[in-house]
C-alpha cells in the first residue's frame, strides 16, 4: 500500500495523555512506517502542522480550546491540499458523522475509551484506515502532478 520503506507522519490529537501514549505505541506496532507525532491541545497542533509536514492527522472529536471540526476547518483553510483528516469520537451521532464528512474529514472512527483490549482493536482499524487514506491522498498528489506536466508539454486544439 504505502510505498514501501517511506515512513509516514501522522499527527495524533488528544488531550488524554495516556490515550495518545498507547494509541501512539499500538499504531507503530501495526506498521513500522506510521511515525506518530501526539499533540494534547489544539494549539500544540496547529504549531506542529507550521512548522512540519504530516502524511495524515487523527483528532479526538473534543480537544481542550477546540471542537475537532473546527480544527478540520483550521487545518482545510492551511494547507492548499487535503490531507486525509480521522476524527475518533465517542459518540457516533448522524448529525455529527454528515457536518464532519460535509467539512472535509475523511473518516469518522469509534474512539475507545475504557478497554486496553477494544482501544488495541481499535487501533488496527486505525491503521488500516490510515494507510487506505494515505494512499489515496498520495494517488491524487500524483495525478495532479501527471495533469500539470501533460498541460505543460502538450496543448491541447479545440477542433
Amino acid at each position: 500500500m504505502m510505498g514501501i520503506g517511506f515512513t509516514k507522519k501522522v499527527l495524533l490529537i488528544d488531550e488524554e495523555t495516556s490515550f495518545l501514549r498507547l494509541v501512539s505505541a499500538e499504531l507503530q506496532k501495526e506498521d513500522e512506517r506510521i511515525n506518530v507525532i501526539p499533540a494534547s491541545s489544539t494549539s500544540e497542533a496547529l504549531n506542529l502542522l507550521d512548522n512540519e509536514d504530516f502524511d495524515a492527522i487523527v483528532s479526538s472529536r473534543r480537544i481542550q480550546e477546540i471542537e475537532g471540526i473546527k480544527l478540520l476547518n483550521e487545518v482545510r483553510k492551511k494547507k492548499e491540499m487535503e490531507i486525509p483528516f480521522v476524527i475518533l469520537s465517542r459518540q457516533r451521532e448522524k448529525e455529527f458523522v454528515l457536518k464532519a464528512l460535509k467539512q472535509g474529514a475523511n473518516r469518522i472512527l469509534e474512539k475507545e475509551n475504557e478497554d486496553k483490549n477494544n482501544i488495541i482493536l481499535s487501533c488496527k482499524i486505525l491503521a488500516e484506515t490510515l494507510k487506505q487514506e494515505i494512499q489515496s491522498y498520495e494517488n491524487k498528489k500524483e495525478l495532479e502532478h501527471h495533469r500539470k506536466e501533460f498541460n505543460r508539454n502538450f496543448k491541447i486544439y479545440d477542433i
